[in-house]
């Protein structure tokens, strides 16, 4: 039961860390737009998931801080969490609430927590088979994308190879799209691409390039965590921006080696869209892969056409643009500071502190004066 109770504590820091991370990102990205780095497409791919990789992180890190101050090997200094800031706080009087409100608000996790991992209650019974069953049926959504997807390569016809970079051509897609199994990476071509020669060019060197820049292992790995945190709201805008930077970093990237016409990769980008949207939206399959041009969910449609629309003028308007890892790397550090302070704050109190005693006597001495009151 212990080993339950912690797993869930980890889900719940994570789904915090979720918001907070999201919420820094919002923050970087409006700072890089304001100081010339709005079109720095590659340089936010590599933040976004790199503070992504920090919060799948965050709980060995949690792990590694409550060993060491159970432990007693840390100092004072390091020893500190958000609920002992808050309580601090509200015995200097800087929050105004009466002792009991305090202790519910220090309480509240720590009784949510118990609520779900025994429920007793209907509300809480409904809640946990809802996220249960929401799991469940993400996984297996996933699963039947992933058969599908195989299906469709395991009838395609072997074109050409290139190490373990598998090129076939399909009648079954009109999006050109990159799939990976253990060993093998695809590109799938439609075969009616092969009468457009300069389409064929365009999405051969746009597939090549998501390879590069390894977008399908993660757009598979974030899958598969979505599926955990199906129910939280920042994990589909995070999946959002992750598809936008993905394909405009991609876009930019082709076109800075000036071999293909601007002008030419956005009339591809429009015929292939064209070809999808002709297309029954029951022949489209929607993981784990990435295409050409993202338009696979019809009630996602809006914002595919959306993202149609930035890309090609992404493509028309973008100039030069300072990238690099090592610029990726100086904005990464203070956000992932950030992410490992914040991953400690949110850990549960290792002990009872002299101020947490402080507060159950004020609690105990109000009890005691309304009993007294309410006998009088």
């Amino acid at each position: 039961m212990t080993q339950i109770s912690s797993a869930f504590t980890a889900y719940i820091n994570v789904n915090i860390l979720l918001v907070l991370a999201f919420s820094l990102w919002l923050f970087i990205r409006f700072l890089l737009n304001r100081f010339g780095m709005k079109y720095a497409y590659r340089t936010q791919l590599r933040l976004l998931n790199g503070i992504f990789l920090a919060i799948l992180a965050s709980p060995f890190i949690a792990l590694g801080y409550n060993r060491l101050a159970a432990g007693g090997m840390l100092p004072d200094a390091l020893t500190f969490n958000l609920s002992d800031f808050m309580l601090s706080q509200y015995l200097n009087g800087r929050i105004g609430l009466q002792a009991g409100e305090m202790q519910q608000v220090l309480d509240m996790r720590e009784t949510m927590e118990t609520n779900l991992l025994n429920p007793t209650d209907w509300m809480s019974q409904i809640i946990v088979a809802l996220l249960l069953t929401g799991s469940v049926l993400c996984v297996l959504r996933c699963g039947i994308a992933t058969f599908k997807l195989r299906r469709i390569i395991a009838s395609s016809y072997p074109w050409r190879r290139f190490g373990n970079v598998h090129l076939r051509l399909t009648d079954q897609s009109v999006v050109p799209f990159s799939a990976r199994g253990f060993r093998r990476r695809y590109i799938v071509i439609p075969a009616n691409m092969l009468v457009r020669r300069q389409d064929m060019r365009i999405a051969l060197a746009h597939e090549f390039q998501h390879l590069r820049q390894h977008d399908v292992e993660w757009e598979i790995g974030f899958e598969l965590f979505k599926s955990l945190f199906f129910w939280n709201p920042v994990i589909h805008f995070w999946k959002r921006q992750i598809e936008q930077l993905r394909e405009l970093s991609c876009d930019q990237k082709i076109l800075t080696r000036r071999w293909i016409d601007a002008r030419a990769y956005c009339e591809c980008l429009l015929r292939v869209c064209e070809d999808t949207m002709r297309r029954q939206p029951t022949q489209a399959i929607a993981l784990p892969r990435v295409s050409l041009v993202q338009f696979d969910r019809s009630w996602f449609m809006p914002c595919r056409l959306n993202l149609l629309y930035r890309r090609v003028d992404s493509v028309l308007n973008t100039g030069v643009t300072p990238e690099g890892k090592r610029l990726t790397q100086i904005l990464f550090i203070p956000l992932g500071m950030i992410l490992i302070l914040a991953t400690i704050a949110i850990q549960r109190p290792q002990s009872w502190t002299h101020d947490r005693l402080m507060l159950s006597s004020i609690v105990n001495l109000e009890r005691l004066e309304a009993l007294n009151s309410n006998m009088h």
